[in-house]
């Protein structure tokens, strides 16, 4: 079984220019459940200043109809995230930090030595607010301000999580920078480093390798993959980001090659047309074009 998070509600709409309004966040994440999304990342507890379409994160954690056996999480930059996450009653936080120096500073403010340090605030925090933490490391594979980033660096704050008592581990791809190679390599030995913890991986298509990174993931032992709706997703603050890997574009590979995934792969490429028509521009993903053309055939 490969699990997919759903990440279209955070990383998704984050870029967007147009505001996707409370009640149709909410609409959209019944409706992702309902295809057989059992991981959702619903919204980031950031300044609205900064990424306005988070501006109603807390609203819309309160007012979610949780359901058994869903995991409804919220991404987290610093203490007060923490804190915003806890009282809108959220149990599993995304905090996460750079692997990039350059990066972090835009992204959240903080040098890397900043941020390592507010990252053990912010899973002793969460713990002892009960929520489960995934602890993650943006940029893990590359940097479009500081270019290559050093698998030692990327392996020394892996162990810097780890030791900090995190549930599960996330590397991100944030630039789309990943080769085959390099995620092959280093995600076998992160699987190992991790000793049985969920490692999941957080793909942007912006060089149009994500497909193929998720094929090399699968082959060092990765089982956890972050998806988005549509290939929705962009980060407001690295130089040309595009969208994370589409959810129907990975489940359709993934059900071709053997991999069960728990979804319909049908119900998500409805939902991705109505937010094309939404939002009046063609989304990145492919196969929600194709899916429900009765003239193509998928198999």
């Amino acid at each position: 079984m490969i699990i997919l998070e759903e990440q279209g509600l955070r990383d998704g709409f984050q870029n967007l220019e147009k505001i996707v309004p409370t009640d149709m966040k909410l609409r959209l994440i019944d409706q992702l459940i309902d295809a057989g999304l059992q991981r959702i990342q619903v919204a980031s507890f950031v300044h609205p200043k900064w990424v306005p379409q988070m501006a109603d994160a807390d609203t819309l954690c309160l007012q979610l109809k949780k359901r058994k056996g869903v995991v409804y999480s919220g991404l987290v930059l610093n203490l007060k995230g923490v804190e915003r996450g806890l009282a809108a009653g959220l149990n599993h936080l995304a905090c996460s930090i750079s692997a990039s120096n350059t990066h972090s500073q835009k992204n959240a403010r903080k040098t890397l030595a900043e941020a390592k340090l507010a990252f053990k605030e912010m899973v002793e925090l969460s713990q002892k607010g009960g929520a489960k933490v995934r602890g993650g490391i943006q940029c893990a594979f590359g940097c479009r301000y500081e270019g290559k980033i050093a698998e030692t660096h990327v392996l020394d704050m892996v162990k810097h999580h780890l030791d900090q008592g995190i549930d599960e581990l996330a590397l991100a791809d944030s630039t789309g920078m990943a080769n085959p190679h390099q995620m092959r390599d280093l995600m076998g030995k992160v699987v190992e480093m991790a000793k049985g913890k969920p490692v999941i991986l957080h793909l942007h298509n912006t060089e149009n390798k994500g497909l193929a990174n998720v094929y090399a993931a699968l082959e060092a032992g990765v089982k956890y993959f972050d998806t988005a709706f549509g290939g929705l997703g962009g980060c407001p603050f690295i130089k040309s980001a595009t969208g994370n890997i589409a959810t129907e574009d990975t489940a359709h590979m993934l059900h071709q090659m053997g991999y069960e995934t728990g979804i319909d792969i049908g119900k998500l490429a409805v939902i991705s047309e109505a937010l094309q028509t939404y939002l009046g521009q063609e989304l990145q993903g492919q196969l929600y074009k194709l899916w429900n053309n009765p003239e193509i055939k998928i198999v």
